[in-house]
């Protein structure tokens, strides 16, 4: 257990709140887990209370812990912040944000593109897409299910190992040579159903907020249509407005 150096320069509820800290980012302390009482770490560490409390409000100021009258405090679940000002691929907010994090690929496969699907990716009714159902994960907890739609002559071009590894706009730049433009996304909320429910280990009925894009090439082709599913607790769309 890492110990408060008295004779530190750092003051004692630093000290104690890089520890906690620590613990939250490596996942020693996972979301939903109860946090030792105020009693607990004085004692455990030999401080004061005062000093424990001020620790645990840096925690609480950002947004890490959350707190239950009469029940206790908890490690808080770690959003996603999405600017919404830019186009930026989920993939790639997740990858800076957090670095850890593990893509899992649940579904790789060449089918027909569904009337909508054809619809959005101005496909012929004949034509194939490739489907990707990439689920993302911090610390063994799903944090998004991505159901990604890519006209079959993009598509052909990639392996499981690439959009495990990559993202999918990178991709498109370097093995289909197609430059990002623009995207037009629309953001809804729906109930969780079985199969969503298992994927993002989230009851039957749970909120969860959808977001579906379609991305558009230099030449103004679309190259993509993305849905993503995500807990609703864990994801925040951030805009800045003016007036």
């Amino acid at each position: 257990m890492p110990e408060i150096l008295r004779d530190s320069p750092i003051p004692l509820y630093q000290q104690l709140y890089d520890v906690l800290r620590q613990q939250i980012s490596t996942g020693e302390l996972q979301p939903g887990d109860p946090l030792p009482t105020e009693e607990q770490l004085t004692e455990t560490y030999g401080i004061s209370r005062v000093t424990t409390r001020k620790a645990l409000q840096l925690l609480a100021d950002e947004g890490l812990l959350i707190r239950h009258p009469g029940k206790g405090t908890y490690i808080n679940t770690q959003k996603t912040e999405e600017s919404l000002q830019s186009l930026r691929g989920f993939a790639e907010l997740m990858i800076e944000q957090h670095p850890s994090q593990v893509m899992e690929i649940k579904g790789f496969e060449i089918i027909p593109a569904s009337p909508t699907v054809a619809q959005l990716l101005t496909l012929g009714e004949e034509d194939r897409i490739l489907r990707i159902r990439r689920r993302h994960v911090i610390n063994g907890r799903p944090v998004a299910l991505a159901i990604i739609d890519l006209p079959y002559a993009f598509g052909s071009l990639l392996t499981p190992h690439d959009v495990a590894t990559r993202t999918i706009y990178d991709l498109l730049a370097d093995k289909a040579k197609v430059n990002i433009k623009r995207a037009v996304q629309r953001i809804s909320a729906m109930a969780a159903d079985d199969d969503l429910a298992d994927a993002l280990s989230a009851g039957t009925g749970a909120p969860l907020l959808v977001v579906r894009r379609v991305t558009y090439s230099t030449d103004e082709q679309p190259v993509e249509y993305i849905q993503l599913f995500y807990p609703g607790d864990q994801h925040e769309m951030v805009m800045e407005l003016y007036r």
